[in-house]
């Protein structure tokens, strides 16, 4: 093959970069063949050289890109195991203060159980301490009595005052927390809400206070239980619907509450057993009577009994029954009143008797928790210890008995046997259902100003 003579002239730009640099001079033109082939082989060689070169600077360029790649994987992963520690050292932490707050509040509660025990106690003591104090302080002069007499009767209340104090321990949710009555000290009207209308707190009947100090009171009128705080504030509602009669609903005369915080609801021929939420859980048929019934729940009892009223014009009654709403009896017969009675309101103190007003007679029967009489007290009038149309009864935690007295437009205060101890409100002008808070507070409903007020001793 015969190669093509070169050009004269060489184009340094061409080579770009390479090694060789031929100059073709005019006065010494190319004669000599060889001379040709050996720029030719420089031209080859020279441009070898380069390619491998370029090659030699492209293998450094991609390891150093592979190094670089490595490096970046490696502070990866490095990133990686340090998170994973960081999380396992977070876990561990959460875990030790969980650990940690469980043990708190367990000693926390050890500690609030504790408080509640030794409260509990002190105010046993402040139980049993109290006639004492009561006896040493005044005597009725009304029934003087040698000095002998009156410590045998005082050592026989105390005993029995220390004997209803451990009865009412026994009871479920009894309250720890019940204020002594302070004799002499006032009572003041802490709160007072409700109005005559369709809204809330109106048109209300019987009260009943739960242990956890919630006000539940029976609006009539409206078909309806409402919850309110001791302070008055509006909590909830539920309408009075019969189990099993979704369209009909009932008119609450009264309520009560029973060991399990459920309700108990009387009215018309119904007795109704609810929720807290209102849910109907047992309905009881009852006969109907001509004047309202009135509920309590007897938790002295095993099991609980229901006690409702009942009077037909002529002639009244206690209808007693389980929660099942199996018949129990007929109480009240032997009421011993110089005219037919007419029971307006029940209650249960803590050792079972059963208390009851009596509007015909003027009056306050106690019976045993068989129903059996056991004694009275009042008498038609308005001094102190009399009673006029005696309506809405409870029993405090210390044992004393609590009337609406609505011919007198105000409430009293009675020891457990009858003795008038002080006037808790005046001023009113249909007190109608009374109920005691744990704390001592006293809750009143007015049916004809339609309002409800709570009362504590200042």
């Amino acid at each position: 093959m015969t190669l093509l003579p070169p050009s004269r002239h060489v184009d340094h730009s061409s080579l770009r970069g390479l090694d060789l640099a031929v100059i073709g001079r005019e006065d010494q033109p190319f004669t000599d063949r060889a001379d040709n082939t050996t720029l030719y082989r420089q031209v080859q060689s020279a441009v070898q050289t380069t390619r491998e070169k370029s090659k030699q600077e492209v293998k450094v360029q991609l390891q150093t890109m592979q190094g670089q790649v490595l490096t970046g994987r490696q502070g990866v992963d490095a990133l990686m195991k340090e998170v994973k520690i960081l999380k396992e050292k977070n876990e561990k932490e959460e875990k030790i203060l969980l650990e940690q707050k469980a043990k708190m509040n367990g000693e926390i509660q050890k500690l609030q159980e504790t408080n509640k025990n030794m409260e509990a106690r002190i105010e046993e003591l402040l139980t049993a301490k109290q006639p004492v104090e009561r006896g040493s302080q005044q005597k009725d002069p009304k029934h003087p009595m040698s000095d002998k007499l009156a410590m045998d009767k005082l050592a026989a209340t105390n005993t029995g005052q220390v004997k209803q104090s451990v009865v009412q321990a026994k009871r479920k949710h009894s309250g720890a927390n019940v204020r002594p009555i302070r004799v002499g000290q006032p009572w003041v009207r802490k709160v007072r809400f409700g109005g005559e209308g369709y809204h809330r707190g109106e048109f209300p009947l019987g009260v009943a206070v739960s242990q956890d100090n919630e006000v539940y009171i029976a609006d009539r009128s409206n078909k309806r239980i409402q919850v309110f705080t001791m302070d008055g504030v509006y909590i909830r509602e539920f309408t009075t619907t019969v189990p099993g009669e979704t369209s009909k609903t009932l008119k609450p005369e009264d309520v009560a509450v029973d060991g399990n915080g459920n309700l108990w609801v009387v009215g018309e021929d119904h007795v109704v057993q609810y929720s807290r939420e209102g849910t109907g859980l047992v309905k009881i048929d009852i006969p109907h009577v001509e004047f309202l019934c009135c509920i309590t729940v007897a938790m002295a009892t095993e099991p609980e009994q229901v006690i409702v009223t009942e009077y037909d014009g002529e002639n009244g009654q206690l209808r007693v029954f389980k929660q099942d709403g199996s018949d129990v009896g007929i109480y009240g017969s032997g009421h011993r009143s110089p005219t037919p009675w007419w029971p307006r309101y029940v209650t249960v103190d803590g050792k079972g008797n059963i208390l009851v007003t009596d509007a015909s007679n003027h009056c306050v029967h106690v019976l045993d928790r068989e129903g059996n009489f056991k004694f009275k007290f009042g008498s038609e009038g308005y001094g102190e210890s009399q009673l006029k149309y005696p309506r809405g009864i409870c029993v405090d935690g210390m044992g004393n008995i609590i009337v609406a007295d609505s011919g007198s437009c105000c409430v009293k205060m009675f020891d457990s046997q009858g003795r008038f101890r002080c006037n808790i409100g005046s001023g009113m002008k249909g007190p109608c259902g009374v109920a005691v808070s744990p704390g001592g507070d006293v809750v009143v409903t007015d049916w004809e100003d339609c309002t409800v007020s709570v009362w504590t001793q200042g």
